[in-house]
């Protein structure tokens, strides 16, 4: 029996890191939608059913922190990986600890390889690692 494709929410406003984390999660077999930010996001929520949110931090109109919340309330069974290059004036990590404070499941520091990406989402989705 085919078992079903998992769907994964990607949530980043830089199209270049948007477009390439799509197409790295596409070859491993997922199906992604894209979204450009937080507001995005909930959009889409609306309109689909996801497995995974990988989420950038950072972003306009409605951040990550503000999404991970939202998505907390309404879907708190929904994995979130968070992910975040830090900020200017910030110490090293507080983005992410603040992530982790609301209840982000894993986090990925940028920039990372496509292989720690593939291991967070595999440990997410409790799939054998993607080569």
């Amino acid at each position: 029996m085919p078992t079903r494709q998992r769907t994964i929410l990607l949530v980043e406003d830089t199209p270049v890191i948007r477009m390439a984390l799509s197409g790295y999660l596409e070859s491993q077999g997922f199906a992604v939608i894209e979204a450009e930010n937080g507001r995005a996001a909930v959009r889409a929520l609306d309109r689909h059913s996801v497995d995974l949110i990988v989420t950038d931090v950072l972003m306009p109109e409605m951040d990550g922190i503000e999404l991970i919340k939202a998505v907390r309330t309404d879907r708190p069974d929904v994995k979130i990986l968070a992910m975040s290059g830090g900020a200017p004036g910030l110490p090293a990590g507080f983005l992410l600890k603040m992530t982790q404070m609301f209840q982000a499941d894993a986090v990925l520091y940028k920039p990372f390889r496509n292989e720690e990406l593939a291991a967070a989402v595999s440990v997410l989705l409790s799939e054998a690692p993607i080569d």
